[in-house]
């Protein structure tokens, strides 16, 4: 049944016309009003899907009231009741949206016959809302799917740059500027009874996901994607150290306790989108790389990859989190990795610190504190000996060079 309002300011046509509507099936009178301004009060309570309206109304005139209502109900059909058989007034209502209009006196089969392409049109409308809202429900349903399929199509570049804009926006994908790339992995805990086996794949994944989009919400979007490795990919706006370590912790926390799996999570930093695959290629290469060490050299590496910008992060810290002295972490973590963990750490600065570089805005102390270093007197003395140059003599080496280096 659609909603119908009747204006008119003679009582004996809007009664009349009440009359012949409610012999129609699909239609109920809502309201009726006696001028212009009753008209759109009640227009606006009852919110009705087709209105007649007479053109000479007092207070608030007919084309007044087409303006008000289209935009308080621009889906509504109008159509106007006039006196006036006058080809300038039809094509005047016309360009103001009415539907159509009928003449005075009204005969029952032309009232109906325009009634009739009223909700037709009405019933074309709601078929269409009803198709959109089936078509929105199919791509909510199959989301996750098709953006496994998207982004591992996009990681084997099997897609043009164009192809990957207008997938991106039928998939309402929004990917910010700067992003982490987070790569969820899980691997047996040995003091577990438990196993990746005991598990289906997908079922796993899906677990997890779940977890991660409850955990992100109070934080951050998050875009997530199953990798052709059966890792979870987490994309995800940059956010300050103590943030994401608070997160991180929220994260694998429940995923542990409850799946009884260790969880390793390995995060790279992109700046464009035409770089993406290659910042997911080097989380996963990373994480390939994790896979040939021991569970607590893995260990250690995922604390550096969550802890390297705090200027308080030292062997130490690492070692106490492990439960292991210093010199036993030294010692095992070199002879798995073939590097010491220091400079294993200073790697993971300087890394960073050349990238800050390329910024010119960023003052070296900033550029100190976000790399972990408590001074910019440290850290200079820390780039030279890792680079054999000097920050500012890199910095310079860059603008000498238009910008890249």
């Amino acid at each position: 049944m659609y909603k119908i309002l009747i204006a008119d300011d003679e009582d004996i046509i809007r009664r009349g016309l009440a009359g012949m509507v409610s012999q129609h099936p699909k239609l109920e009178v809502a309201a009726l009003a006696e001028d212009g301004e009753i008209a759109l009060e009640e227009a606006a309570k009852t919110r009705p899907d087709l209105m007649l309206v007479d053109i000479n109304m007092p207070f608030v005139d007919g084309f007044a009231f087409i303006k008000e209502a289209k935009q308080l109900l621009p889906d509504a059909e109008i159509i106007i009741v006039t006196g006036y058989d006058d080809f300038a007034f039809a094509q005047k209502a016309l360009q103001l949206g009415v539907a159509d209009y009928l003449l005075k006196p009204i005969m029952e089969e032309p009232f109906f016959a325009v009634l009739d392409k009223a909700i037709s049109r009405l019933d074309d409308r709601a078929m269409s809302r009803r198709y959109m809202d089936w078509l929105t429900q199919q791509l909510e349903r199959n989301r996750p799917s098709l953006l496994n399929d998207f982004f591992r199509r996009w990681l084997r570049g099997s897609m043009d740059r164009l192809e990957i804009e207008d997938r991106m926006k039928y998939l309402d994908i929004q990917i910010p500027l700067p992003y982490w790339v987070t790569v969820l992995h899980l691997r047996n805990d040995p003091s577990q009874k438990a196993s990746i086996t005991d598990w289906e794949p997908e079922l796993l994944l899906y677990g997890c996901d779940n977890i991660v989009q409850e955990v992100f919400a109070p934080y951050c979007p998050v875009l997530t994607f199953q990798t052709e490795d059966s890792a979870l990919a987490m994309i995800s706006e940059v956010l300050p150290q103590d943030r994401w370590e608070k997160l991180a912790h929220e994260l694998v926390t429940p995923i542990e306790g409850h799946l009884l799996l260790k969880v390793e999570l390995v995060q790279r930093k992109g700046v464009s989108l035409s770089e993406f695959p290659e910042v997911v290629e080097q989380a996963m290469q990373e994480y390939k790389a994790h896979q040939r060490y021991s569970d607590m050299v893995t260990e250690a590496i995922r604390i550096i990859d969550r802890r390297w910008g705090n200027s308080d992060f030292s062997l130490q810290a690492a070692a106490d989190a492990l439960y292991v002295t210093p010199q036993y972490l030294s010692r095992v973590f070199h002879q798995e990795t073939g590097d010491t963990f220091g400079s294993y750490l200073t790697g993971k600065r300087m890394k960073e610190a050349i990238r800050l570089l390329q910024d010119q805005h960023l003052k070296m102390y900033e550029i100190a504190q976000r790399t972990g270093y408590s001074s910019q007197h440290y850290f200079s003395s820390a780039f030279k000996r890792a680079l054999g140059i000097s920050p500012v003599e890199y910095r310079k080496n860059i603008l000498e060079q238009g910008g890249t280096k």
